[in-house]
Protein backbone atom coordinates (compact mmCIF):
# COMPACT_ATOMS: atom_id res chain seq x y z
CA UNK A 1 0.00 0.00 0.00
CA UNK A 2 2.85 2.40 0.82
CA UNK A 3 4.70 1.95 -1.65
CA UNK A 4 1.75 2.44 -4.32
CA UNK A 5 1.30 5.66 -2.37
CA UNK A 6 4.63 6.41 -2.35
CA UNK A 7 5.00 5.89 -6.67
CA UNK A 8 1.69 7.92 -6.52
CA UNK A 9 3.18 10.56 -5.36
CA UNK A 10 6.02 10.24 -7.36
CA UNK A 11 4.16 10.35 -10.37
CA UNK A 12 1.85 13.47 -9.58
CA UNK A 13 5.35 15.70 -8.66
CA UNK A 14 5.96 14.77 -12.30
CA UNK A 15 2.25 16.28 -13.48
CA UNK A 16 2.53 19.02 -11.14
CA UNK A 17 5.83 19.98 -12.50
CA UNK A 18 4.74 19.98 -15.78
CA UNK A 19 1.48 21.44 -15.10
CA UNK A 20 3.35 24.38 -13.53
CA UNK A 21 5.36 24.42 -16.01
CA UNK A 22 2.69 25.01 -18.61
CA UNK A 23 1.52 27.81 -16.19
CA UNK A 24 4.63 29.90 -16.16
CA UNK A 25 4.89 29.33 -20.38
CA UNK A 26 1.13 30.67 -20.85
CA UNK A 27 2.11 33.38 -18.33
CA UNK A 28 5.00 34.58 -20.80
CA UNK A 29 3.17 34.08 -24.02
CA UNK A 30 -0.04 36.17 -21.89
CA UNK A 31 2.52 39.14 -21.31
CA UNK A 32 4.22 38.70 -24.64
CA UNK A 33 0.91 38.74 -26.69
CA UNK A 34 -0.44 42.01 -24.33
CA UNK A 35 2.81 44.04 -25.00
CA UNK A 36 3.62 43.09 -28.86
CA UNK A 37 0.16 42.33 -30.17
CA UNK A 38 -2.39 44.14 -27.43
CA UNK A 39 -4.38 40.79 -27.23
CA UNK A 40 -5.04 38.16 -24.18
CA UNK A 41 -5.87 34.68 -23.69
CA UNK A 42 -8.30 35.27 -21.04
CA UNK A 43 -8.33 33.00 -17.92
CA UNK A 44 -4.51 32.46 -17.52
CA UNK A 45 -4.03 33.93 -14.39
CA UNK A 46 -6.55 32.15 -12.61
CA UNK A 47 -6.18 28.43 -13.98
CA UNK A 48 -2.40 29.25 -12.90
CA UNK A 49 -4.38 30.19 -9.18
CA UNK A 50 -5.93 26.90 -9.20
CA UNK A 51 -3.18 25.02 -10.67
CA UNK A 52 -0.86 26.52 -8.00
CA UNK A 53 -3.42 25.43 -5.48
CA UNK A 54 -3.70 22.19 -6.39
CA UNK A 55 -0.32 21.48 -6.87
CA UNK A 56 1.09 22.22 -3.31
CA UNK A 57 -1.96 20.22 -1.84
CA UNK A 58 -0.80 16.91 -4.10
CA UNK A 59 2.82 17.84 -3.54
CA UNK A 60 3.23 17.54 0.49
CA UNK A 61 2.79 13.75 0.41
CA UNK A 62 5.90 13.82 -1.58
CA UNK A 63 7.72 15.88 0.59
CA UNK A 64 6.85 13.86 3.58
CA UNK A 65 7.95 10.87 1.88
CA UNK A 66 11.81 12.09 0.96
CA UNK A 67 12.13 14.45 3.91
CA UNK A 68 12.56 17.42 2.54
CA UNK A 69 10.37 19.36 5.04
CA UNK A 70 11.94 21.56 7.78
CA UNK A 71 13.38 19.71 10.66
CA UNK A 72 15.78 20.22 13.46
CA UNK A 73 18.33 17.57 14.21
CA UNK A 74 20.35 19.20 16.15
CA UNK A 75 19.67 17.16 19.12
CA UNK A 76 17.80 14.09 17.49
CA UNK A 77 20.24 11.93 16.54
CA UNK A 78 21.92 12.57 19.99
CA UNK A 79 18.63 10.78 21.74
CA UNK A 80 17.67 7.33 22.09
CA UNK A 81 16.13 5.50 19.48
CA UNK A 82 13.04 5.07 21.97
CA UNK A 83 13.27 9.20 22.20
CA UNK A 84 13.42 9.45 18.64
CA UNK A 85 10.46 7.03 17.85
CA UNK A 86 8.56 8.67 20.15
CA UNK A 87 9.78 12.28 18.65
CA UNK A 88 8.48 10.96 15.25
CA UNK A 89 5.25 9.95 16.86
CA UNK A 90 4.63 13.49 18.07
CA UNK A 91 5.68 14.95 14.74
CA UNK A 92 2.88 12.94 12.64
CA UNK A 93 0.79 12.94 15.35
CA UNK A 94 0.85 16.56 15.33
CA UNK A 95 0.65 16.77 11.27
CA UNK A 96 -2.19 14.82 11.69
CA UNK A 97 -4.35 17.34 13.53
CA UNK A 98 -3.56 20.06 11.41
CA UNK A 99 -4.01 18.75 8.11
CA UNK A 100 -6.95 16.89 9.31
CA UNK A 101 -8.47 20.23 10.05
CA UNK A 102 -7.35 21.75 6.69
CA UNK A 103 -8.75 18.57 4.53
CA UNK A 104 -12.14 19.01 6.71
CA UNK A 105 -12.25 23.10 5.92
CA UNK A 106 -11.28 22.03 2.28
CA UNK A 107 -13.76 19.08 1.91
CA UNK A 108 -16.73 22.05 3.24
CA UNK A 109 -15.64 24.57 0.95
CA UNK A 110 -15.80 22.01 -1.91
CA UNK A 111 -19.71 20.65 -0.86
CA UNK A 112 -20.83 24.27 -0.53
CA UNK A 113 -19.36 25.29 -3.62
CA UNK A 114 -21.01 21.90 -5.43
CA UNK A 115 -24.17 22.44 -3.48
CA UNK A 116 -24.48 26.16 -4.57
CA UNK A 117 -23.45 25.42 -8.33
CA UNK A 118 -21.00 28.24 -7.08
CA UNK A 119 -18.75 30.00 -10.43
CA UNK A 120 -15.73 32.12 -10.12
CA UNK A 121 -16.22 35.59 -10.36
CA UNK A 122 -14.08 35.97 -13.30
CA UNK A 123 -14.60 35.78 -16.87
CA UNK A 124 -14.18 32.10 -17.44
CA UNK A 125 -17.05 31.59 -15.10
CA UNK A 126 -15.32 28.02 -13.58
CA UNK A 127 -17.53 25.92 -11.60
CA UNK A 128 -15.50 26.39 -8.30
CA UNK A 129 -16.65 23.21 -7.16
CA UNK A 130 -13.79 21.79 -9.66
CA UNK A 131 -10.39 22.65 -8.31
CA UNK A 132 -11.90 23.33 -5.14
CA UNK A 133 -12.10 18.72 -5.32
CA UNK A 134 -8.95 18.60 -7.14
CA UNK A 135 -8.00 20.69 -3.97
CA UNK A 136 -9.24 19.07 -1.37
CA UNK A 137 -8.33 15.33 -3.02
CA UNK A 138 -4.59 16.77 -2.53
CA UNK A 139 -5.07 17.23 1.27
CA UNK A 140 -6.71 13.69 1.80
CA UNK A 141 -4.11 11.98 -0.16
CA UNK A 142 -1.97 13.67 2.23
CA UNK A 143 -3.74 12.57 5.82
CA UNK A 144 -3.68 8.87 4.27
CA UNK A 145 0.25 9.02 4.07
CA UNK A 146 0.27 10.48 7.57
CA UNK A 147 -2.07 7.62 9.14
CA UNK A 148 0.25 4.77 7.20
CA UNK A 149 3.52 6.48 8.90
CA UNK A 150 1.85 7.17 12.34
CA UNK A 151 0.76 3.56 12.31
CA UNK A 152 4.90 2.84 11.38
CA UNK A 153 5.85 4.85 14.07
CA UNK A 154 3.84 3.02 16.64
CA UNK A 155 5.30 -0.19 15.07
CA UNK A 156 8.59 0.95 16.01
CA UNK A 157 7.96 2.24 19.44
CA UNK A 158 6.16 -1.30 20.15
CA UNK A 159 8.88 -3.62 18.58
CA UNK A 160 11.88 -2.02 19.57
CA UNK A 161 12.77 -2.36 15.99
CA UNK A 162 16.05 -0.60 14.46
CA UNK A 163 14.76 2.35 12.83
CA UNK A 164 13.18 5.46 12.31
CA UNK A 165 11.24 7.88 10.00
CA UNK A 166 14.02 8.31 7.89
CA UNK A 167 13.83 4.92 6.87
CA UNK A 168 10.21 3.94 7.25
CA UNK A 169 9.33 3.87 3.55
CA UNK A 170 12.61 1.44 2.90
CA UNK A 171 10.59 -0.88 5.38
CA UNK A 172 7.10 -0.30 3.97
CA UNK A 173 7.57 -0.84 0.84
Amino acid sequence: MTNYLEKSSKYIIYVCGLLLFLCAFFTGVEVLLRKFFLISLGGVDEISSYVLGICISWSIAYVLFEKMHIRIDILYHKISKKAQYILDLISMLSTFVFISLISFFAFDVFLSSFEKNSLANTPLGTPLWIPQLLWASGFIFFLIVIIILIYKCLQNIFSERKNDIAVIKKDIL
